[in-house]
Parts: structure tokens; C-alpha cells; sequence
């Protein structure tokens, strides 16, 4: 055999190459090694714990605790792979109690950083400090008699540049992290929580306050909303909390599993939660749950993936039965109500509309009741009184972006189920989804906007709102983009923000939920400012504001308010598909009828 290329020999690789290559599967950015140090000191039995970041921990993370510490020999031993306190055989994973349990955490950051550990165990004379860098250590020596660990980690990935590439702007590594203690302080009530970025305290939970209390600070949900959940089904004890219907998120974001202590990931939980749920909460809106599940550690297995975030059950139908059982009991002894207060602020404002069959009602459970036979006894319907149509007010505040075909005969026929429009345009017979089909017309008005230059309407008294801290983090660094479309948002202090002007056609009554429900989606996308093209990001936002401002399924609407938008639809581009690509509307002429009919 000639003239081919030479084959590579196989050899091993270098240790130091091959721990950075290994570190990629366990610190993939800040948040990973966040959430390794912490579970460490919970390990360790602490019961305070500090977090400190800089540059949304990229450039420097540390993690206090007041743990039992290590002597000299444990910090070597724990600087090398699959060296670890927790288990000591295999079939110790089948009743496993700790976070931690593989070993690779401490040598993994090691590897891919300049790392200083300072530890001192109970009652020594001298406590251990060694500064480690890309994996080898660099100095060694005493520290102060001080109890608990503190580890330092700087320039992560310092060493690694493809990796150090592909993080995210400091704003949303922050609120990745922040997201993750927050997570970790609601499933640890007991432990006391301090955490700082840039020498700025953005949270702090002590171990005297209630579960509830801390949910209601992080997750900002009222606590007097909160409903206590507990039940057993087949071995599989449940316990936490959920927060009333009217609290449901457009993400699941605010959802969080802990089992056996340790936060998982699971959407077959989360449909258990969803179904606990239904019918109260519409379609698309998540509800906000925290719920620890305890289960025979042998039943489940852990060793799944090195972040073990993801387990497996024994018997998956048991933990889903007990997580909708319980739930679903909680809320009816609670006489929990899909209906949001503020709804009833829409009424006046909302056309009169008749009142749909039993058998439409029947077929849109889902769908938010806004008309006047629902109005609570105690509130008397108001004298009538008319009031412009809201989609028509909404739509006369932009100008056309050109003129309406000249002659269309637009004939409003019905609205279908509160979210189709059924009319007769130019002797077509059209079915228009009335929310895809304003979300187009958003968009495309969107899109004539230049940056920093969107019309807008000011606000008298500006709206004061608060946010969970991931996602206040997160829109610090964000303002830029999102001022662009109209809404005009400074910080007001802490995790709390102020709108000061709305683009023009935003009713001011719904500008703080389409701001609040685009932060969401942001964190849940968790869109890069940093490596992405700034048109990329702007197209993003655009279609986000689009779809948030849009009317919705559900909505009723006037024969005016219809007829406005169908008319509207015809002078925007690409009117057939909302800005994700659904359909907005399905065309039928005569020919389409005869076939449909076999004529």
C-alpha cells in the first residue's frame, strides 16, 4: 500500500490537555463552577455561604463557607480526579444523600483557571492555602485558624480560548448565576445566602426566613398567593409550594424540582405541575411551583450525566401522580381562581360582546373570561357608556405604511371562539387568527423604526417594576436594545426599574406585562448581547415586542376592531405568517368551496 497519507499513531495524551478537555463536560461557563463550589459547602455541613462575583464570575468568583473544612492532605486528594469524599464503592450510588459524588469538580475548575483554596477544619492551630493554575500547583502553604473553605477562581478559561469565545455578555452570565443561587437559596431554607457581584449585594436570605418568604422576595409572587402543597402517592412523599393561577409565567423558568435535596430538570414534572393545573391556567402560561419530592434513593439513578441535573426513575408514573394529585387537591381546598383581578379592569374598556353557546364555551376552557355575567356580585356593572374600540385606537396611533388596496370590500361576518375572525373580502371567504395576524402587523411596523428612534407615548406617573434578580441582571444590560422599540426603562435601584414612555399603540394598563413576559422570554432563550450581531438581537427583540403586544386568543373584539384589522393586514408584506411562521389567515373562494364539496 503506497501513495496515501500516513496514519497518526495513537498515543495519550498529555494530563494537563486531557484535564482541560474533561473539564469541558462539568464547568461549561460561570454558573457550572458556581453551582459545583456551592454544592461542595453543603456538603460540608455549612450553614452560611457567600458568593462574591466579578465580570459575572468570567473574571473572578469566590465561595465562603462555614464548613467543616479541610485538613492538607484532603485539598491535595480533592485536587485530583475522582477523588472524593462521598462515596467509596459502586452500589454506595443506590443510597446516595450528598450533592456531590463523582470527584471531578474541584481538579475540572482547576484546570481551566487560576484557582486559590483556603480551608481550616474545626479547632486547628493552622488552616491550608493552595493556588493552583491550569491544573498545577503553584504555591502551597498556611492560612489563618479560621473554620470553613474559601475558594477563589479567577480568569476562568484563562487557558482555553475556544471556550472563553462562546460565553455570554457579563449581564447574562450574572443572571445565569444568579438564577442558579436562587434556585439553590429556595431549596436550601435553612442555609443562610449572601451574594454580591461587582461588590454589589444583590441578594441576601437568612436562615430565620420561611420557604414562602424566600419565594415571595426571589420569585416576587405576593405571599398571601402562595398555597402549601403536600401528598404521597406509591412511596413518593411531595411537599413545597405553588402560587395561585393568576401568577402563571409565559416560561417555565419559575418552576423548580428538588429531589432527595439535589435540583433536577424534568418535564415530565413539569407537565405533572401543568396538569395539576388544568384547567386554570391558559394556554402557553406555566405555573410558578416549588416542590421537593423524596423517594427511596434506590429507586432512582442519578449517574446520569456529570451535571447531574437529569435523573431517571425506577417508576416515572408514580412522582407525576403524586406531584397532579397533590397539587390539584391543594388548589380546590383553596378555591384557587383562574380569573386575574386585573382583568377586571378590561371590562369597562372591552365592547360588549354576546355571550357564547355552552357548547363554544365547552370548547375553550382555556380561554380568560372577560365578560360581564363573570363580574364578582360585590362590584356593580357601571352604567354603558361607549368607549373607542382598543385595537382600533391602537392601530389609528400608527400611520399606514401605505394605502389599502383601492376598492377591497372588507364584510365582517363573526368572531369564532374569541379568536378567529370570520369575513368576506373581495368574495373570498377569510378565517383570520386575530392574534398571529397583529403580531404581523407589529412587526412590520417594528421594522420601520430606526434604533433609539421609536415613537413613543410618555407616561404622567412612570410605572415602578420589579423583577426576579436573573432577570433584573439581565435586563440591566439590555435597556439599549429594548429602548429601541419605544419602552423607555432606567434602573430605579436594586433589582426594581422604572418605565418612563411606551412605544405609541401599547396601552398603558398592559405595558408592564408585555415588559415583564419579554424579560422572561429573554432569560429563557437567554439572548447574547455579546456574540451575537446587533441586527440579530434587534430581530429577536422585534419579534418578542411583536408577539407581547399583540392582542390575544381570547380577546373580544368589536365589528369595527375587526374590520380595522383585516384592513391593516392588507397593507403590510408577508401578511400570510405571523413573525415565527404560523398562519394568519386561510382564504376560501368559490372554486376552494366547490371542491370542498366534491361540486
Amino acid at each position: 500500500m503506497g501513495g496515501g497519507q500516513s496514519r497518526a499513531r495513537v498515543q495519550r495524551l498529555d494530563p494537563l490537555v486531557a484535564e482541560r478537555i474533561a473539564a469541558g463536560e462539568v464547568v461549561e461557563r460561570p454558573a457550572s463552577a458556581v453551582k459545583e463550589l456551592v454544592e461542595n459547602s453543603l456538603d460540608a455541613g455549612a450553614r452560611q455561604i457567600t458568593v462574591e462575583l466579578v465580570g459575572g464570575g468570567i473574571n473572578l468568583l469566590r465561595v465562603i463557607d462555614d464548613g467543616c473544612g479541610m485538613s492538607a492532605e484532603d485539598v491535595k486528594l480533592g485536587l485530583e480526579r475522582f477523588a472524593t469524599s462521598k462515596i467509596t464503592q459502586w452500589e454506595d450510588l443506590d443510597s446516595l444523600s450528598t450533592l456531590g459524588f463523582r470527584g471531578e469538580a474541584l481538579p475540572s475548575i482547576a484546570a481551566v483557571s487560576r484557582l486559590e483554596i483556603a480551608t481550616c477544619e474545626p479547632g486547628a492551630s493552622s488552616g491550608t492555602r493552595i493556588r493552583v493554575e491550569g491544573g498545577v500547583i503553584a504555591e502551597e502553604g498556611p492560612a489563618p485558624p479560621q473554620a470553613g473553605t474559601r475558594v477563589t477562581v479567577e480568569d476562568l478559561f484563562y487557558n482555553t480560548p475556544a471556550r472563553l469565545k462562546f460565553l455570554k455578555s457579563a449581564a447574562a452570565e450574572t443572571s445565569q448565576v444568579i438564577d442558579l443561587l436562587t434556585r439553590m437559596a429556595l431549596t436550601q431554607p435553612e442555609v443562610h445566602f449572601q451574594v454580591r457581584s461587582n461588590q454589589r449585594e444583590v441578594f441576601l436570605v437568612t436562615a430565620k426566613m420561611t420557604l414562602p418568604q424566600r419565594m415571595a422576595q426571589l420569585w416576587k409572587v405576593p405571599l398571601e398567593d402562595l398555597v402549601e402543597v403536600e401528598g404521597e402517592v406509591q412511596g413518593v412523599q411531595v411537599r413545597g409550594w405553588v402560587a395561585k393561577p393568576q401568577h402563571a409565567r409565559p416560561t417555565r423558568n419559575h418552576q423548580l424540582f428538588c429531589l432527595n435535596g439535589r435540583i433536577i430538570k424534568s418535564a415530565s414534572l413539569s407537565q405533572a405541575v401543568l396538569e395539576g393545573f388544568t384547567p386554570l391556567v391558559s394556554k402557553g402560561r406555566y405555573p410558578v411551583a416549588l416542590l421537593r419530592l423524596d423517594i427511596d434513593p434506590s429507586l432512582i439513578d442519578v449517574n446520569v450525566h456529570p451535571t447531574k441535573a437529569e435523573v431517571r426513575f425506577a417508576e416515572a408514573r408514580s412522582p407525576f401522580r403524586a406531584i397532579y394529585r397533590s397539587i390539584a387537591r391543594s388548589l380546590e381546598e383553596h378555591s384557587a381562581d383562574s380569573v386575574q383581578p386585573q382583568h377586571w379592569d378590561l371590562i369597562d374598556e372591552a365592547p360588549f360582546v354576546p355571550e357564547p353557546s355552552a357548547a363554544i364555551q365547552a370548547r375553550e376552557p382555556q380561554a380568560p373570561v372577560y365578560s360581564a355575567p363573570a363580574r364578582p356580585t360585590a362590584r356593580p356593572l357601571p352604567p354603558y357608556r361607549p368607549t373607542p374600540p382598543p385595537l382600533a385606537a391602537t392601530l389609528e396611533l400608527f400611520k399606514p405604511l401605505e394605502a389599502a388596496p383601492e376598492g377591497a370590500r372588507v364584510k365582517v361576518l363573526s368572531q369564532l371562539y374569541r379568536t378567529f375572525i370570520v369575513a368576506q373580502v373581495d368574495g373570498e371567504l377569510w378565517i383570520v387568527d386575530q392574534h398571529t395576524a397583529h403580531e404581523r402587523i407589529w412587526y412590520e411596523k417594528l421594522g420601520h423604526l430606526q434604533p433609539l428612534d421609536g415613537p413613543q407615548q410618555g407616561l404622567l406617573v412612570p410605572e415602578i417594576m420589579e423583577f426576579p434578580l436573573a432577570q433584573a441582571a439581565l435586563l440591566e444590560g439590555s435597556l439599549e436594545q429594548i429602548r429601541s422599540f419605544g419602552f423607555e426603562i432606567e434602573p430605579f435601584g436594586g433589582n426594581t426599574f422604572q418605565m418612563r414612555s411606551l412605544p405609541l399603540g401599547v396601552k398603558p394598563g398592559r405595558a408592564a406585562g408585555i415588559v415583564r413576559d419579554l424579560v422572561e422570554q429573554m432569560a429563557s432563550e437567554q439572548v447574547s448581547l455579546r456574540n451575537h450581531p446587533q441586527e440579530v438581537v434587534r430581530e429577536k427583540l422585534r419579534a418578542m415586542v411583536s408577539c407581547k403586544a399583540a392582542i390575544k386568543a381570547g380577546d373580544p373584539l368589536s365589528v369595527d376592531e375587526m374590520e380595522s384589522l383585516i384592513r391593516e393586514m392588507l397593507t403590510v408584506e408577508h401578511s400570510n405568517y405571523c413573525p415565527h411562521g404560523r398562519p394568519t389567515r386561510v382564504k376560501l373562494d368559490d372554486r376552494a368551496l366547490e371542491r370542498l364539496f366534491h361540486r
